[in-house]
């Protein structure tokens, strides 16, 4: 998990491209965010999810 643990991988990371460069969301917390911030609330998109479960096996 501590590899793949991060916002850009969370369900509620929200990234778009403005005039002014890439802005990023939390869409849950609602507040601006990082891609390589951690939260606890982190819950893993499906692809992130099966990769973790391969990397388990």
């Amino acid at each position: 998990m501590k590899d793949f643990h991060c916002c850009a991988t969370c369900i509620h990371f929200i990234s778009e491209k403005t005039k002014n460069g890439m802005f990023y969301k939390c869409k849950r917390l609602g507040f601006q965010t990082a891609p390589t911030y951690k939260f606890n609330c982190w819950n893993p998109k499906e692809n992130v999810r099966k990769l973790m479960e391969k990397e388990n096996q």
